[in-house]
């Protein structure tokens, strides 16, 4: 198939690069010219998700986004062997289902570092100039349809999600003067060993009914990487501070 976008000369930091859509989303930037910097807590599988990619002088990293508060020895470690980004693609979240009493600091905690403290401080980051390069620069967070359309047990998983798609309107504005576009995809439900996990939590008969609420279907991987490339490009310039739908005709009912 031919090519739709050109990231020749891009390089981009992609959380959560380990499965799923952060895994699909190295893999189609990189079938399109891109370097890719893959962090997630386990080097197997980001290796695993390197052999699949198209390309050369991709970088490993595995890191786990709680054990730092301050990502700039991290970035100033990549900057040294990659040269400036592009661009981050924040991927790596969880999404704990749990009822409100049984919901505690710890988890709370948790939840909100990996999908909301982490992302700001990507985003912190790579808008130092020492960092990014001098072409516009692209932030995509991917979020989700439940922080829009939340189901229960799912409080701090939501919270978490419309926290980040609520600093990106703020962002945006700030960062506009410095050439860099932030936005978010919402996904719905897509097929992804965290859905699996979470599915498995939910029950067959809560599971059947947020099935029936997607209309087109089970979203797959790759297809919310074309959307997050197409925030990468040059194709959306016109777009910054926007949460994108991409949830598959999601119907809250």
């Amino acid at each position: 198939m031919e090519n739709t976008f050109n990231f020749n000369n891009n390089t981009y930091i992609i959380t959560g690069a380990s499965s799923g859509i952060g895994r699909s989303t190295a893999i189609s930037l990189s079938q399109n010219g891109a370097k890719i910097v893959l962090i997630g807590r386990n080097e197997d599988s980001l290796k695993e998700t390197l052999s699949s990619m198209n390309g050369f002088n991709h970088m490993v990293i595995p890191f786990d986004l709680k054990s730092s508060a301050d990502y700039t020895e991290l970035f100033d470690r990549i900057v040294s062997k990659v040269g400036k980004l592009s661009g981050v693609i924040h991927c790596a979240g969880i999404a704990p289902i749990i009822p409100l009493i049984r919901l505690n600091r710890k988890v709370i905690e948790e939840c909100m570092t990996v999908n909301f403290y982490s992302f700001l401080e990507l985003v912190r980051c790579i808008s130092k100039k020492r960092y990014r390069s001098e072409n516009n620069i692209s932030i995509v967070e991917v979020s989700s349809i439940n922080s829009i359309y939340p189901e229960k047990c799912q409080t701090i998983y939501v919270a978490s999600k419309a926290a980040a798609n609520a600093a990106i309107k703020s962002l945006a504005i700030e960062l506009y003067k410095s050439n860099i576009r932030i936005n978010a995809v919402l996904p719905g439900i897509v097929n992804t060993p965290m859905t699996q996990k979470a599915f498995e939590e939910m029950g067959n008969d809560n599971v059947d009914n947020k099935l029936k609420k997607q209309i087109l279907g089970t979203t797959q991987p790759y297809e919310i990487a074309n959307i997050i490339m197409f925030l990468l490009s040059d194709s959306s310039t016109a777009i910054t501070g926007r949460t994108i739908f991409a949830d598959g005709g999601y119907l809250n009912f």
